[in-house]
């Protein structure tokens, strides 16, 4: 929020002054508001754009009231100084004397700051159009970029100009936003820009041992040069494995993460399944090592005593080759 003081010629010159009191009703003379109780106010809170005659004094008598000048900015503040006052009570004959010369007015203007987030998007948004062919997240360097707006206005942010450094991917840019009456505020800013990428994350909290489901998989945006080959970019990576340590909900997640499902464990009875064409031949056997859907695991044969590797293709099921099968 800014301050600003204001002087008799900042608010309002002489001649604005003699010409709004030519604008207005013709004022009632002197004689007729005396004994009428006047005060300077202290602090006033505007939430329009013009500065009223009530505004600064309390108890002005009916039919005095006039437009004096513009309200600050949303979200500024300036005041009025004893000598602005003195002018304003002599043109539009107020019986009103400041008790010491002290006496001012503050005079505030409601607001609200836009987010960031919605300038960012903006300048985004503005990139795509004929600037960056990838998905882009854009960063402020001027972080404490302030935009007020009326609080009853939905603010609207217009990229009037834009430049972009390809090779160093930063931009500089101008903004504007209509804050209404044909009003509008401008501001300078510049950052960086940085190609994203869409990764597949969990929606909840995923305990070590838990089997990720699809339902369990949203999307979110990450910066490329954050991601490396140890980072699961599809879900092809995730459904129907299993959190080797605890995942947060949101958390870029690493292949490193998770692991298969062991559908077989080292001293299962199994069945080894044989296929062609023709027949499908089945035996019994006990496998001598861990495995998840396709690994390739050792059992043993148990009607010949020897081993046969195979593939596992479910819970229990080993698929074996044709000519290891019948040499064993």
């Amino acid at each position: 929020m800014t301050r600003r003081m204001l002087t008799p010629l900042t608010l309002i010159t002489a001649t604005a002054l003699i010409g709004i009191a030519l604008a207005i009703p013709q004022p009632v003379a002197a004689s007729e508001t005396q004994g009428t109780p006047l005060f300077a106010n202290e602090t006033v809170m505007l939430d329009r754009d013009s500065l009223m005659l009530s505004d600064l004094f309390v108890g002005l008598p009916a039919g005095k009231d006039a437009r004096i000048g513009d309200a600050p900015l949303p979200g500024e503040t300036m005041t009025v100084r004893v000598s602005t006052l003195r002018n304003l009570s002599d043109i539009h004959h107020l019986d009103w004397s400041p008790l010491h010369n002290r006496v001012h007015v503050t005079v505030r203007r409601e607001g609200r700051a836009i987010p960031l987030q919605q300038i960012r998007n903006a300048i985004e948004e503005r990139l795509a159009d004929g600037f960056v062919s990838d998905r882009v997240e854009v960063e402020l360097t001027n972080r404490r970029l302030s935009l007020m707006v009326p609080a009853d206005i939905v603010p609207e942010i217009s990229v009037d100009n834009i430049d972009y450094n390809s090779r160093n991917q930063r931009f500089a840019a101008s903004i504007s936003v209509a804050i209404g009456n044909g009003k509008v505020i401008r501001a300078q800013t510049q950052g960086e820009v940085h190609p994203v990428i869409e990764i597949p994350v969990l929606s909840r909290h995923m305990a070590p041992g838990e089997t990720i489901q699809a339902g369990d998989i949203v999307w979110t945006e990450m910066r490329a040069r954050r991601s490396s080959y140890n980072t699961v970019s599809s879900t092809d990576q995730l459904v129907g494995m299993s959190a080797r340590r605890p995942i947060s909900a949101g958390r870029v997640i690493r292949r490193t993460d998770v692991k298969p499902i062991e559908l077989i464990q080292k001293g299962d009875l199994v069945t080894m399944i044989f296929r062609t064409a023709f027949m499908t031949l089945t035996l019994r056997g006990r496998a001598l090592e861990d495995g998840a859907r396709k690994d390739t695991i050792r059992v043993k044969n148990l009607a010949s005593g020897k081993t046969v590797v195979g593939s596992v293709t479910d819970s229990g099921i080993v698929s074996v080759a044709g000519p290891r099968l019948a040499m064993n």
